[in-house]
């Protein structure tokens, strides 16, 4: 493994657990930014699409977890930060959503799996999502099985 290798997963290692501590300790909830997707596939396919263009403020309004978004709920760049480096590596040409979603750990979440398309790589990239009220938030996604953006599929 190389050092630019390691380097882009202490990053990611670093923004990820920051971020997950800073969202789950946060402390009171403010304006959410409106009601979340109201099925499963909805949330990812809307936080892919605030993705693509690069709209951190709509990404935190559909990260979260089942006490609310992240807008509001965490220190503003903390949030930036982290967001910022999953953009990084859901950076895609276009997407699938696989069919169906399967029930994760929690009887109120699921996972939804997205087929990415990158540079002519196709991972599969699970995403966690939770209900929050009446909708859905997506509360975590494994970027690992996205790959590392900088470098080119084998």
């Amino acid at each position: 493994m190389n050092t630019n290798t390691n380097s882009y997963r202490r990053l990611l290692r670093r923004a990820l657990i920051g971020g997950t501590l800073a969202l789950l300790g946060a402390g009171c909830s403010r304006s959410s930014g409106g009601p979340a997707p109201a099925d499963p596939a909805a949330a990812v396919q809307q936080f892919l699409a605030a993705s693509k263009a690069n709209d951190i403020e709509r990404m935190g309004q559909l990260w979260g977890t089942s006490k609310g978004p992240a807008v509001g709920r965490m220190p503003r760049d903390r949030m930036e930060k982290s967001l910022t480096v999953i953009r990084i590596y859901l950076a895609h040409e276009s997407y699938v959503i696989e069919p169906g979603s399967s029930p994760a750990d929690a009887a109120d979440e699921r996972v939804v799996r997205v087929r990415i398309t990158r540079n002519g790589c196709n991972p599969v990239v699970p995403f966690t999502v939770v209900r929050w009220r009446s909708g859905w938030l997506v509360r975590a996604i494994d970027l690992e099985a996205a790959g590392n953006p900088a470098i080119p599929c084998g």
